[in-house]
């Protein structure tokens, strides 16, 4: 049996591939537990410094493997037969989110429901020509359970973010760009190609510097000010502490 989730290290940066094109890489329990191991492992690797996550075959991630929910409606206690799944999906989610690794997401053809979910817990997305990225859960009578409802009216404002979450329906890459649902817009087919090339440009930059920006990034948005620059203020002690500035200053401009 093939890997569900493919590792390919190259100078600093990873690529993570959900392999299970078949079935358009959707998440059942067994992948989602290759990927947490997957990604874990990857995270706790000091060699690397960017990681992209991508999709084998027609696209990135169809979502929820549909066998898994129909297995689930089938049990005396659904919640009880779900819960494995839920939790390892979230913990996949809480590990992109919060590792000190900048973390890629390259997309293609779609990412729909929990595949859109992986994409927002990444830092940066880019997506090729015509992909289809929809938050398609209330479509099955479902909510999301990996972020999504945190982070697209954080990402994209309240207005668009309902629109996205209570219709199920997808925008393309063009009105993901529009929305800022995207960072970056690729030709059909470049998608990893120019996602490397993304994460080799941000490989130069400090590590713990873009560490401790996820941190500050991912604070509660319901901080004070005062509170939110005491957290700043707090990060750029440990790095100066750390020397880590002085080890770019002498070969850039003095700006910043």
């Amino acid at each position: 049996m093939p890997d569900l989730v493919l590792v390919r290290p190259d100078e600093g940066v990873t690529s993570v591939q959900l392999n299970r094109p078949g079935s358009r890489n959707a998440l059942d329990l067994p992948l989602l537990e290759e990927l947490l191991a997957r990604l874990t492992a990857v995270c706790l690797d000091n060699t690397t410094h960017v990681l992209i996550l991508h999709g084998a075959g027609d696209g990135f991630c169809a979502g929820a493997d549909l066998s898994l929910i129909a297995g689930v409606a089938s049990t005396t206690d659904p919640v009880a037969a779900f819960n494995p799944a839920c939790e390892t999906f979230q913990k996949v989610i809480h590990l992109l989110a919060t590792s000190p690794k900048v973390t890629v997401a390259a997309l293609h053809g779609f990412a729909l429901g929990a595949g859109l979910d992986l994409a927002l817990a990444c830092d940066l997305r880019l997506a090729a020509a015509g992909t289809q990225l929809a938050c398609s859960y209330v479509r099955y009578g479902l909510v999301p359970d990996g972020g999504a409802t945190w982070a697209l009216p954080r990402l994209i404002g309240l207005g668009p973010a309902m629109a996205m979450l209570l219709s199920g329906d997808p925008v393309d890459t063009e009105g993901a760009y529009r929305l800022g649902l995207i960072h970056r817009r690729v030709a059909n087919g470049r998608h990893l190609e120019e996602a490397q090339h993304w994460a080799a440009d941000l490989s130069q930059r400090s590590r713990a510097a873009q560490a401790a920006i996820k941190r500050l990034a991912r604070v509660d948005p319901r901080l004070t000010l005062s509170a939110a620059l005491k957290e700043e203020r707090e990060a750029q002690r440990r790095l100066l502490a750390d020397r880590e500035p002085f080890r770019y200053l002498s070969s850039k401009p003095a700006e910043h």
